[in-house]
């Protein structure tokens, strides 16, 4: 069975960036305003002004979500339930990719050049 994490007595190892992509949270900023419409003759001034209550509403939503899934991955990397990537493990995830890529052949002739093994992970 195996895989990562839970119950297979791995630790998962995951950057912040990662783990606030598993949550919809990647972005900096909220996407509330992305999608919204313009409104071909414009608005009222009370639909204008609830509008940017509404916007601030989601903005403030997605800043306090963000910033408990932050503390979330804090308090679980101090825990030890996850582990932050280190070194050499961004070097090593990008070089386990397709062959034909430049970005992949880097990866594997920096870790040669630092003998590890790119399969692997260990030393060689």
């Amino acid at each position: 069975m195996g895989g990562r994490g839970g119950s297979s007595g791995m630790i998962k190892t995951q950057s912040l960036d990662e783990y606030l992509g598993e949550r919809g949270l990647s972005s900096p900023i909220s996407d509330y305003m992305v999608d919204k419409m313009r409104i071909p003759h414009g608005m009222t001034s009370r639909q204008n002004k609830q509008f940017l209550k509404d916007a601030e509403k989601a903005r403030n939503d997605y800043s306090n979500k963000r910033n408990a899934a932050i503390k979330e991955y804090n308090s679980k990397i101090a825990a030890g339930t996850i582990k932050a990537p280190g070194k050499y493990d961004k070097l090593i995830k990008t070089a386990r990719g397709h062959e034909d890529n430049p970005s992949v052949q880097a990866a594997r002739r920096a870790l040669k050049k630092r003998g590890i093994n790119w399969k692997t992970g260990k030393k060689l």
